[in-house]
């Protein structure tokens, strides 16, 4: 299972497995959309993936 973090304020967002998932951190309000940690779980902990800003309030993994 893996535990995915607001990378803006670290605040635990979700657990679990899944293709794409998009969450808002209660904390921050920033919008998050993570795609495919079927395929990277160690990329996405260990932040070696490129982090695309769309806008100023959503952040892609």
């Amino acid at each position: 299972m893996h535990s995915i973090r607001c990378k803006n304020c670290n605040k635990l967002l979700f657990k679990g497995d899944f293709l794409q998932v998009e969450i808002k951190c209660p904390r921050c309000k920033r919008y998050i959309l993570i795609s495919n940690a079927f395929e990277h779980p160690t990329e996405i902990h260990c932040g070696k993936t490129k982090k695309i800003t769309h806008s100023d309030k959503t952040l892609h993994y």
